[in-house]
């Protein structure tokens, strides 16, 4: 089985620190976000696939094309034309199969994913008490049925972890713009949602890294317990 992992973003929200580095590539603890992330993949995982950008050959040079036993291949987004688009350039080098989708700089836990690839389709979940940074999901029954975008609502809401277990029938379904210039994976994968039900799966780890003090919270984590 192969893994996306989606690392091209510039990181605007911890600059100065994302300068002269990738986002992906600031250390947590005494290892990188990314190399977090890909220690957590489960053995299924035999492949992984990159998308890079914003300094793409610092993170080619960190990880390679080999990370613990696992081949590493990469994908250039020279558009910062959002999610949805970055997994669409990697449709021609992905198998037949279901695969995961991981953001490379936000930090899982195994466990969840290893509960997510028992699902066909899946959207990995979390309660947040503040919501309102990140896309808040509408479900029924255990389904996915809408993504809405920094809404204002209620503490206590089920967000989007950006972990998703799809197959190739995504691409069956146009982008969908989020934006002037930007295309969302998980209102794409909504559109899937109403002919393909999306399983909904509970996180009972995720640190989402978006600011500084994100950054500081997850070291402030690690020194307590080591993923």
């Amino acid at each position: 089985m192969q893994a996306v992992v989606l690392a091209a973003g510039e990181g605007v929200r911890l600059k100065p620190l994302t300068n002269f580095i990738p986002k992906c590539l600031l250390k947590v603890g005494k290892r990188t976000i990314l190399e977090h992330t890909l220690s957590q993949l489960p053995p299924e995982i035999k492949e992984v696939i990159i998308v890079v950008g914003h300094h793409k050959n610092q993170i080619k040079g960190k990880i390679g094309t080999n990370f613990a036993g696992r081949r590493v291949r990469y994908v250039g987004q020279t558009e910062k034309l959002g999610t949805g688009h970055a997994l669409s350039i990697c449709k021609d080098i992905l198998d037949g199969g279901k695969f995961l989708v991981m953001m490379g700089d936000d930090l899982y836990i195994k466990k969840d994913i290893v509960n997510c690839l028992r699902n066909d389709l899946c959207l990995l979940a979390q309660k947040l008490e503040s919501p309102e940074r990140f896309g808040v999901l509408k479900i029924e029954n255990g389904i996915l049925k809408d993504v809405v975008e920094s809404p204002k609502l209620s503490a206590g809401t089920l967000v989007n972890c950006g972990t998703y277990v799809l197959d190739k029938r995504i691409f069956d379904y146009p982008l969908v713009p989020i934006g002037k210039s930007e295309y969302g994976l998980p209102q794409t994968i909504v559109k899937m949602a109403f002919e393909h039900p999306v399983k909904i799966e509970r996180a009972t780890f995720w640190m989402p890294i978006n600011t500084i003090q994100d950054l500081k919270q997850a070291n402030k984590y690690l020194r307590k317990i080591y993923l």
